[in-house]
């Protein structure tokens, strides 16, 4: 058989284990399976043979133009299409995991050259940065009882997210011995197995403390890791209902987080998004990006620089910054009721 008749299907199996083989994460294996077999489907769509030898530049190029018509959700098996676009940063993702894709198969050898190096990728729009406000991140927490296995689980999870910024992958994999409380800091083991070490404020020791010590009850003695499922608690996965005192999921996090905001009155509410409040909070009080990038565990500046963007933008809208036209003081700038500047009385004759 000749490399190019290989199906994508049987070189995603091939680049799938070999990237489990290198220890990506679930996150990663899963973006490479999934955005290649969106092309695969495109391609059946178009009636064209799935192999090696329809993976060309201008094939991708056209697929590039399909999405760029497609409704957000169009063709997704169990949430209806909405009426808006897709999303240029999800046009983006399904390109650069081809590109990916690409550079793979050259560096494997079923490619002779990297057959999309010469394809650009659609700009994505600079959205300002979303973070929580104070009084959001008070009604949250205020509506978590603690009393409860399921309020104080919660509430030292939301406090543990928003005070260390590690994504929620990181935080299912914490385990008891990783969090020293007395010290008052954390050990986060990241993408690509790397530990870093967070810090963690008294009310979030406090709060993860009270839920170790009074309600954390694990299935099994093996079980170290610091989160768990919880009693009563019909929903943490998908559409099963787990027993209580296992390892909590990252998919159960999501729901957790997205239940607790709806309660709170915070429909927006969701897990990165405590990422980017500590981010650009951190920013604000700190200024120091290296320091941000670390505690984030990113490997370049790239993406902390997303964030000092946001805080830049932030600081121009900031509550205690003078308007221009504020700052004038000139009586003629003042308006009257009918909206027209004051005239000046006539002299007396």
């Amino acid at each position: 058989m000749q490399k190019t008749e290989l199906t994508l299907e049987e070189l995603t199996r091939l680049i799938v284990n070999t990237k489990r083989s290198e220890g990506k994460s679930p996150q990663t294996i899963a973006w490479y399976r999934d955005g290649i077999g969106l092309y695969d489907a495109w391609l059946a769509s178009q009636k064209i043979e799935s192999t090696l030898a329809n993976f060309t530049l201008d094939l991708v190029r056209a697929y590039m133009v399909d999405l760029q018509g497609r409704k957000r959700y169009e063709g997704h098996a169990s949430v209806p299409t909405q009426s808006e676009a897709l999303s240029d940063h999800s046009i983006n993702s399904y390109l650069r995991v081809l590109r990916a894709f690409s550079n793979w198969l050259c560096s494997e050898g079923y490619t002779s050259q990297h057959v999309l190096a010469r394809i650009k990728l659609p700009r994505t729009t600079e959205k300002v940065q979303d973070i929580l406000h104070q009084d959001e991140i008070v009604s949250i927490v205020r509506s978590l009882n603690p009393r409860t296995e399921i309020g104080a689980r919660d509430q030292a999870i939301f406090l543990l997210l928003l005070d260390s910024g590690m994504r929620r992958a990181e935080l299912c994999r914490l385990r008891v011995q990783d969090v020293n409380l007395d010290e008052g800091y954390a050990i986060v083991r990241g993408k690509g197995k790397k530990e870093r070490p967070v810090r963690l404020g008294s009310r979030t020791v406090k709060a993860v403390q009270f839920y170790i010590l009074h309600w954390r009850k694990p299935a099994r003695p093996t079980i170290d890791t610091v989160f768990l499922t919880c009693q009563g608690v019909t929903r943490e996965v998908g559409a099963f209902a787990p027993e209580p005192g296992e390892p909590l999921k990252p998919e159960a996090v999501g729901l957790m987080i997205k239940r607790i905001g709806r309660a709170a009155g915070v429909p927006r509410l969701h897990p990165h998004l405590l990422r980017h409040t500590f981010a650009c909070l951190y920013l604000l009080q700190h200024r120091d990006p290296f320091a941000l990038k670390s505690l984030l565990g990113h490997t370049t500046l790239a993406m902390t620089n997303h964030y000092c963007a946001a805080v830049q933008q932030m600081q121009i809208v900031r509550s205690d910054a003078v308007s221009v036209v504020d700052a004038i003081e000139a009586p003629a700038l003042s308006i009257n009721r009918r909206g027209r500047p004051p005239t000046k009385p006539k002299a007396r004759e």
